[in-house]
């Protein structure tokens, strides 16, 4: 299935979370940014009235991000938003595997897929007032409708295909990417601090030279560690890992039910291992 495919909510929820990601991100490398510029002029010695005021535009654009980012929460939305469109990703596949709680007669189940979108609304109306583009386009698409009325065995290798592997291939990147990422600014993070130690200790030699790079360094190295911190490289990299292992173990069972009641408790399963990765991610971030 393409992102089209889904229902006009997910696609809905899925955009804004990625426009809230963006914000968030935005904001706190320009505040991050902004700091060790106002470190930089902290130590320029130009007795210049431009200079100052400079200084004190860059320390109230700091603050502006801060407020921003305390106030607004683009964080909260970005994870908010993610997990009604994870949600919603989940009841469509059940839906279009006729898998629990989607057994039923087509008219039924898709009575019951309106009744678990409308839960899922209700239960995050923070985030789905926020949600207004796409509200004339239905919810249940012709591609979902078709992928349903096809017999058990072409269900089972869409299933295996767009769902199973799109899945392990998504977190197997994700995890190498993010333990190289997390290395990467590891050795940035000891170069600089590195820096501001030996700047540290040259100053204690040469007590005359009265300029030191020594707070930017810190600057810097206080702005990289804030950044590891809010991407949490290391720790997704050891989520992602696991989840993609899960996910092995369920891909290599994907062609064992032989029966719809089988398929469907199969599918139930996965369902509920895919979705536990990113329910305790989210759990993490509100904590």
């Amino acid at each position: 299935m393409q992102e089209q495919d889904f229902p006009a909510l997910y696609r809905s929820a899925d955009k804004f979370s990625l426009e809230s990601q963006t914000y968030f991100f935005r904001a706190l490398r320009l505040h991050l940014i902004l700091l060790v510029i106002a470190a930089i002029l902290s130590i320029t010695n130009i007795p210049h009235l431009s200079i100052a005021v400079f200084q004190l535009l860059v320390l109230l654009g700091a603050l502006s991000c801060s407020i921003y980012l305390f106030s607004m929460r683009p964080d909260r939305y970005w994870y908010a938003g993610r997990a009604v469109a994870e949600s919603i990703k989940t009841i469509t596949w059940r839906y279009v595997c006729r898998a629990e709680p989607f057994q039923s007669s087509d008219p039924i189940a898709k009575s019951d897929f309106q009744q678990k979108l409308k839960a899922i609304i209700e239960q995050n109306k923070d985030v789905a007032q926020r949600l207004t583009i796409l509200l004339d386009t239905p919810q249940i698409t012709d591609t979902m409708t078709k992928m349903r009325a096809t017999a058990l065995a072409e269900r089972k290798i869409n299933y295996a295909d767009s769902r199973i592997k799109d899945q392990h291939t998504w977190y197997a990147k994700k995890a190498v990417l993010n333990r190289k990422t997390a290395n990467y600014f590891f050795c940035a993070l000891i170069t600089i601090n590195s820096a501001a130690v030996l700047c540290a200790i040259l100053r204690i030699k040469f007590v005359d030279i009265t300029f030191w790079p020594t707070d930017i360094f810190v600057a810097l190295a206080a702005s990289l560690l804030s950044w590891m911190q809010a991407k949490r490289f290391s720790e997704l990299a050891a989520s992602y890992s696991l989840a993609a292992n899960e996910i092995g173990f369920i891909r290599e069972q994907s062609l064992l039910p032989t029966t719809d009641e089988e398929f469907s408790l199969f599918v139930g399963d996965a369902e509920n291992a895919f979705s536990r990765e990113h329910t305790q991610w989210v759990a993490r971030k509100d904590a």
